[in-house]
This record gives structure tokens, sequence and C-alpha cells, in this order.
């Protein structure tokens, strides 16, 4: 294990390390980064499952599993944080969309590779399609009651459809629905330029550490990460192997997904909102260095049956 997940985390320090000592700019980051999440990365997602074989690969039990312990922890979040956390009420639906949305592509499918096999990448592709938009939906529309403000779902819809790495996920499932098969030349270009994208993305991952810097409340950043890291993976866990007995790698897959820090993403739409930046960008910054302590902790569980 410790062979599989130290690679990924060198590859995070080395990010961090890069900026802090000055040895890449932000500015070559942030043009980085719209390569890679904008072009590679969404290349990345399609090419592999348009190609996948996702006949029988999951059933309705795992969709339970996942999306249930992720919607039921964000309800409980956001209602009983103003009273529990004293947060304003206004920013409870950011607070709870920091405590649920994980780094699942980033940090997790890179994880699940090492620790399985390239071949459990197309089951966290099916798994995490429709994350983000239930996550994104659940936030706009808590945080637009709170402030008495309206949904614009017109907006949120188009957000969602300019959105790069969810065009890559739908478009490659709809071409593998589709069955169409991509001639050997084009396939073989698309893995070629596609394969630096999850080093760098974790490259990057470390790189952004140094940007979103801890500050605001120490007491919500830290309550955050618990129920990112802890309560959520815990709650799926219960959901995956108590209730729905699935098998013991898609208990693991589904475990690792919601133990994942929380996504950058988060901060985008905190910042969206204007509610709740400094919590959710310290939370991207503890839970996803706390992480490197977690994650294998989940998995040394789960491998030696502590809870199976």
């Amino acid at each position: 294990m410790f062979s599989s997940l130290f690679p990924l985390v060198a590859l995070v320090f080395l990010g961090y390390l890069a900026i802090r000592k000055g040895g890449v700019s932000q500015s070559t980051i942030a043009e980085l980064s719209k390569v890679t999440f904008s072009w590679l990365f969404p290349l990345f997602l399609f090419i592999n499952i348009a190609e996948a074989d996702l006949s029988g690969l999951l059933s309705y039990s795992v969709f339970l599993a996942f999306y249930g312990a992720v919607l039921f922890t964000f309800l409980m979040t956001c209602w009983l944080s103003p009273s529990l956390l004293k947060t304003h009420k206004e920013s409870g639906a950011v607070f709870a969309l920091g405590s649920t949305y994980s780094n699942t592509i980033i940090v997790g499918l890179p994880i699940l590779i090492s620790v399985l096999s390239p071949s459990v990448t197309a089951q966290v592709f099916l798994i995490i399609s429709f994350h983000s938009a239930m996550l994104f939906a659940a936030t706009s529309i808590f945080a637009s009651v709170g402030s008495n403000n309206t949904f614009d779902f017109k907006s949120f819809l188009v957000g969602l459809l300019k959105n790069p790495l969810l065009i890559g996920i739908y478009s490659g499932l709809i071409i593998n629905f589709m069955g169409i098969a991509f001639a050997e030349f084009i396939s073989n270009t698309l893995h070629l330029i596609t394969k630096p994208a999850l080093t760098l993305a974790l490259f990057i991952l470390g790189a952004n550490l140094y940007q979103y810097r801890l500050s605001g409340s120490y007491g919500h950043i830290i309550s955050a990460s618990v129920i990112k890291l802890l309560l959520l993976p815990l709650i799926t866990l219960l959901l995956a192997h108590g209730v729905f007995r699935l098998n013991s790698d898609i208990v693991m897959i589904l475990v690792v997904l919601t133990a994942c820090p929380t996504g950058v993403n988060a901060y985008i739409v905190a910042c969206q909102q204007n509610q709740g930046q400094s919590v959710v960008a310290g939370s991207v910054v503890m839970s996803t260095l706390l992480s490197a302590l977690t994650i294998p902790a989940w998995l040394l569980l789960l491998e030696y049956g502590v809870f199976l």
C-alpha cells in the first residue's frame, strides 16, 4: 500500500514545493491548470469511459449507497450546522458542500488505480457521474432558500453544460452507449495526449495548496474536515456493507471516494454564492493534508476487514 500511495503524495508535495520555493510561478500554474482541466482531463475521461466495458458493471444499490450517504450527510450538515456550529443560516449550504464534496477524480481515482487496478476507472466514472451536479444543485437551492433569493435553474444548467469535466464524462457515456468504436489511430492518439493528465492534476493540486491558505474560523474548518474525512466515509461504509451487502472491492471504492479531501470546485461555488469562502478554502487545505493519514487508515481498516 505504501508503494502505491507514495508516488501520489510525492507528486502533490513536489507541486507544493515548486510554488513554495519559486521554481514555478502562480501564473504558470494557472495556465497549466487551464490546459489540464479544460483539455487533457476531459479528454482522459472521455476516451476511457467511451472505451470501457460498462455492461453489467454496477447495480442500483451502488448508487444508492454512494449518493444516499452523500446526500444524507449534506442535508444533516446543512440543517444542524447553524445550531451546533453557529454558522450563519445563509452559509449553511456552502459549509455542507465543503463537508461533503469529494476530490474524487484528482485524488480518489489515482489512489484506487494504484491500490486495485486500472480497470477500476470505468466503475469510478459511472459512480461519480452525477456527483458534482447533485451537490452543486443542492447547494444553490438551499443557499437561495436561506437568503430568500430565487434559484436560477437556467444559469445553473448552463454552468453544468459548460463544465469541461462533466462534458468529458457524459459525452464518453453517450459514445459508449451508442456502441461507437474509434479507429485505432484515433484511440492511440487520445491516449497519448491524455497520458500526463493524472500526473499534472496531482502536481497542480500540490501547487494550489499554497494558494488556499488556512484562514477564517479554525473550528469550522476542523469540523468540516472531520465530517468529510471520517463521518461521510463511515456512513458510506455502513450503507454499502451493512445495508446493501456489496462486495469488498466496491465497498473500498465507495469508501475511498467519499474519504477524499474537499474538492477545489467547492471553493469556486462558495465564491459564486459569496458565502463561506474562507472556511471552504481552509477545508480544502486541511482535509487534503489530513487525508494523507486518513485515507491510508481507511484502506488498512478495509484490507484487514475490521468493519467487514
